[in-house]
């Protein structure tokens, strides 16, 4: 197996490439000009440089020899407009998964994620209708549910057998958003928790999705029933997730109780003035309230059952290890 992969240089997928290389496959890794591409050569992947806004026919070329892609790159609340965040997001997937057909690979995945659920009460599944509503401010999940429309869309014209991949927040080491936002509140003398601090989160390990991209990749399916939601490996509580990512910090957190009611009339009040989610201002405060607050509505069953997925890696060892690698930045 030889796989073309965009967004190696992320977080996602640099644990996929280290996965697939483990595993014995080649990587060809797509970088833009002037990427950190260190870890990608070290781990033994092969570089091409390019872009996923290219044209599908600059693209194709550096697919040669390759039988799969994986398509991860994407803007994932980083800021932006919409015009830009499209065209990485909505365009580059057409453009990445056009020059794999014309190149002649033969499966693609197609990294998507549960944001395009938009807002859901109760456990959902890969069989629920992608039509709940979406805030016009949420420009991810936008971008994500219309990525989704192209990839299925190059697989009814071209023929490439397409595979739909939905993780949750995502973390591990190299993590440039999560990790470094939760490492930056438990600094503070005091750590707040949204309500009793017991229900579980929709939060995933890196190289337990990768993974789950790697079975997605050796059962080499496509269609809609190709779709696999990556929203729980391990259950994970709040307390769990700041305690056991404190470890690896080498912080001892002691915690403050903030009742849920008003966790929820805060973040109405500033939502109307205007404040943004620090550090990923398109990602409405409303959804990271939710999220908080709520149990994590993505079972994740279908790839249990489908594609035998047991994710490796447990949460304790994950967060401590995603810890320690954050310390060692600083």
């Amino acid at each position: 197996m030889r796989v073309f992969l965009t967004g190696g240089t992320g977080l996602l997928g640099s644990h996929l490439a280290e996965e697939l290389l483990r595993a014995g496959a080649e990587v060809v890794a797509l970088h833009r000009h002037g990427a950190d591409t260190l870890f990608l050569e070290e781990a033994g992947c092969v570089l091409a440089q390019g872009d996923v806004r290219d044209a599908p026919a600059v693209l194709a070329p550096l697919m040669a020899g390759c039988t799969h892609v994986v398509h991860g790159a994407g803007l994932v609340y980083a800021g932006g407009t919409w015009p830009a965040i499209r065209a990485v997001n909505v365009d580059g997937t057409r453009q990445v998964l056009e020059a794999a057909a014309i190149a002649g690979l033969g499966h693609a995945v197609h990294v998507s994620s549960v944001a395009v659920y938009g807002t859901v009460d109760g456990p959902v599944s890969e069989g629920f209708a992608i039509d709940a509503d979406v805030p016009e401010s949420d420009m991810y999940a936008r971008s994500k549910r219309l990525a989704e429309r192209e990839a299925r869309a190059v697989e009814r014209e071209r023929g490439l057998a397409v595979t739909v991949v939905r993780p949750s927040a995502v973390y591990g080491e190299r993590d440039r958003l999560m990790i470094p936002a939760l490492a930056r509140i438990l600094k503070k003398p005091v750590v707040p928790v949204f309500g009793p601090g017991d229900n579980h989160l929709p939060v995933v390990y890196a190289g337990n999705v990768a993974v789950a991209i790697r079975r997605m990749l050796e059962a080499g399916e496509g269609g809609p029933d190709s779709t696999y939601d990556v929203g729980l490996d391990f259950p994970l509580t709040q307390r769990d997730l700041f305690t056991w990512l404190a470890t690896g910090l080498g912080r001892s957190p002691r915690y403050v109780t903030l009742p849920a009611g008003a966790v929820r009339a805060a973040v109405t009040l500033l939502s109307r003035l205007g404040v943004q989610t620090p550090g990923a201002k398109h990602l409405p405060l409303e959804r990271v309230a939710r999220l908080a607050l709520g149990e994590n509505p993505y079972p994740s069953t279908r790839i249990r059952q489908h594609l035998d997925w047991e994710p490796p890696y447990s949460h304790p060892e994950s967060l401590a290890r995603s810890g320690r690698w954050f310390a060692t930045q600083l």
